[in-house]
């Protein structure tokens, strides 16, 4: 085991459990304008805009923090959405009419947007929107004479850096390597991570049920499948500073990436209702180590890898490739684990949700 994985390893069980998510500073938020599209600047640009474009024929795309705006509502978010629009409204003079209803829409860059349409004289000619981009939720207008035509190209150009513990509810989070990527939703939510975390070589943060995972990329050398099993038992023991024979048993899940990992948990003994598990996912040549910390953290895993599929970056033959972990079975055998299973996690990981959501253990 490698000092780097057990230090991050007692730092991470040692700490508080996540923060609730709320607001925060904004994310610093850019996008490269789509051709025909400028940024404003002076005078021009809307006081309070993150961002301001002009395109062609009048057209117009702006982008602003939405302080107050809710964050998981259905409801609220057509409610603040009909207001937005009431305000344009009124300021501009057109009278503009609302569709009456909501869409979500996921773009490439993982970027989540409740999108409101309007139409003029019966004309679609404007789109008001929330937006997820990690952080405060963001509020965005798109005037055109074809807004469902600039939507991708506007939208899905937004690239955003966000603040040190931001929290994202909506869309598809990746890793900082573009190898992992997992759908946002459901109580499963992404932390943006700090610098100390990002020079540790952590990649990825993700919190539900009042706990959070953490992925570890590992060198070739400290990835090597057929020992993650005794590894993972080892850094729950170090991590919790416990006896080895206190953690569970190590145990497989699967993912439908295809690699399916290795972990293992315990009960912290300084406090009985958290718990911290430790995991390996096999990945092409080298892995990542999962440290999880929570009231449900083991589940939390289980259920984070449940969900997991293949970034942008990821090679569908090496991830195909990807080593094998090995349980040894009672009576010596070996039993090999693939991703036979991957269903029936899934629906364990629906129960211990919803299960969560009426003990009201799940952080908003």
């Amino acid at each position: 085991m490698t000092p780097r994985r057990v230090l991050l390893a007692a730092l991470f069980a040692a700490a508080s459990p996540p923060a609730r998510a709320g607001d925060g500073p904004a994310p610093v938020v850019t996008i490269e304008a789509p051709p025909g599209w400028v940024e404003v600047a002076g005078r021009a640009r809307i006081s309070g805009a993150l961002i301001t474009l002009k395109g062609p024929e009048a057209s117009s795309f702006v982008l602003a923090r939405a302080d107050g705006a809710p964050r998981d509502s259905a409801a609220g978010s057509l409610a603040y959405l009909t207001k937005l629009l009431d305000g344009i409204r009124s300021g501009s003079g057109a009278d503009y009419r609302s569709a009456g209803t909501i869409e979500t829409r996921t773009f490439r860059n993982g970027i989540s947007a409740q999108l409101l349409r309007a139409t003029l004289d019966g004309k679609p000619r404007l789109i008001v929107a929330l937006v997820d981009a990690g952080g405060p939720p963001l509020a965005a207008t798109l005037a055109s004479a074809a807004p469902d035509a600039m939507l991708t190209p506007l939208f899905g150009a937004l690239r955003t850096d966000a603040p040190e513990g931001a929290v994202r509810i909506t869309g598809v989070q990746r890793s900082l390597d573009d190898q992992l990527e997992v759908a946002l939703g459901g109580g499963l939510r992404a932390r943006a991570l700090t610098a100390d975390e990002r020079g540790k070589n952590v990649t990825l943060a993700l919190q539900g049920s009042g706990s959070e995972v953490l992925f570890l990329k590992l060198s070739e050398e400290d990835a090597a499948a057929k020992d993650q099993p005794g590894l993972v038992r080892a850094t729950v023991a170090d991590a919790a500073k416990i006896p080895l024979d206190s953690v569970s048993a190590a145990k497989l899940a699967p993912t439908p990436a295809g690699p399916a990992g290795v972990y293992a948990w315990a009960k912290m003994p300084d406090s009985p209702d958290l718990r911290f598990a430790a995991g390996f996912l096999p990945w092409q040549y080298w892995g990542y180590s999962l440290l999880a910390r929570g009231p449900q953290a083991d589940e939390l895993l289980v259920g984070v890898l449940a969900a997991l599929k293949a970034g942008p970056a990821a090679v569908p033959k090496l991830v195909a490739d990807t080593p094998a972990i090995e349980l040894a079975e009672p009576d010596g055998g070996v039993k090999r684990y693939g991703f036979a299973a991957a269903a029936l996690m899934l629906v364990l990981f629906a129960v211990a949700w919803r299960g969560g959501r009426k003990k009201g253990t799940l952080a908003s």
